[in-house]
């Protein structure tokens, strides 16, 4: 029987853990997988799953010894540790009280990797191989002699919808993500480009996706500075109102998800929100904030569209790579044959 500890850092990686213990279920329905929760202990158990190290203190120094014991007790346990995350120094530490090498599953989408020497040293001495979404990225790991593979887009996975749509006819949506850190900065570049895209063209069906945590009225205040006017939403709950300024309006809703899942266009400055609307096969168009008429030129220039859409989707991939790496896991690797096209695409573009 196949036997898994998957270690996540983080919450981004603990969605990772759970779906690809998912997929390993999937594939291979008598694999015994277990959670350990770096961050959040307990976060696995309250979901019903197998998880080590679920309880401990809330002082910092209680926290970190029971997990460096706990860790320990488990070092002549025959399991694979799937390690999720990039901290090295925690990576250091499962290595060193486990006894042996892990598998690193890296997503670069979420925390950009810095190929220094030092954490290129670490990571070969501690990484059996790693799994990561960034196919140059892969590259270069291998040419510094460490065991690494492409796996193509984990960001994308992680993108689950429920059935809820939105009344935008036969229209086109252009899909906004603004930032939570840069909302009055990120918004205000967004309506003034709604303006200029619906001058030259009214056919679009526009979305604003407001981020976890922001209120209407925060949106509202920032909006009225130029000049544009809220509405109560007549939608129900999927559109949460609008922002209207003539004839041009922009739809505000809480469905992230849903809202990437069905636009054509998203635009957007959050780098992992690129990365994932790539992997879901929708046409990115690349912000620099402030720069609204290079922008709005870029949108309507199908050719550079095309090309920048080719270069990061030969980067990043299209998702699928939760059943890539459980199939790893579980089988042995299996190469990614178009991992050569994509990286003569990313050096050419």
């Amino acid at each position: 029987m196949r036997c898994y500890l998957f270690i996540a850092d983080g919450e981004e990686e603990e969605h990772i853990a759970l779906l690809l213990r998912h997929k390993v279920k999937e594939l291979y329905g008598k694999s015994k997988v277990y959670f350990l929760s770096l961050q959040h202990p307990g976060v696995f158990a309250a979901q019903g799953f197998a998880e080590v190290s679920k309880e401990r203190p809330q002082k910092a120094c209680g926290r970190w010894f029971v997990l460096l014991r706990d860790l320990w007790r488990r070092r002549r346990f025959r399991e694979r540790r799937v390690f999720i995350g990039g901290n090295l120094l925690l990576l250091f530490l499962v290595v060193l009280l486990g006894g042996r090498k892990v598998t690193v599953v890296l997503s670069c989408g979420l925390h950009p990797f810095d190929l220094s020497f030092f954490r290129i040293f670490l990571l070969r001495r501690l990484a059996r191989v790693v799994l990561a979404d960034d196919a140059s990225f892969v590259q270069l790991l291998r040419l510094r002699n460490i065991p690494a593979y492409f796996v193509g887009n984990i960001l994308a996975d992680l993108v689950q919808t429920t059935e809820t749509t939105f009344l935008h006819g036969k229209k086109p949506i252009c899909a906004l993500f603004p930032r939570r850190e840069h909302l009055r900065e990120d918004l205000l570049f967004f309506l003034e480009l709604v303006e200029r895209i619906f001058e030259r063209d009214a056919s679009l069906y526009f979305l604003c996706s407001i981020p976890r945590g922001v209120s209407l009225d925060a949106l509202r205040s920032i909006a009225s500075e130029k000049g544009w006017v809220f509405l109560e939403s007549f939608e129900g709950e999927v559109i949460e109102g609008y922002l209207v300024q003539k004839r041009a309006y922009v739809n505000l809703t809480h469905f992230s998800f849903e809202a990437l899942s069905e636009a054509t266009y998203v635009v957007s400055a959050d780098r992992k929100t690129l990365i994932q609307a790539i992997g879901l096969g929708k046409t990115v168009v690349p912000v620099q904030v402030g720069k609204v008429a290079e922008t709005v030129e870029l949108f309507f220039h199908p050719v550079s569209l095309f090309e920048y859409n080719q270069a990061m989707g030969a980067q990043f991939g299209r998702r699928g790579a939760m059943e890539r790496m459980a199939s790893f896991l579980l089988f042995g690797v299996v190469e990614d044959l178009e991992l050569a096209h994509r990286l003569h695409l990313v050096r050419k573009g």
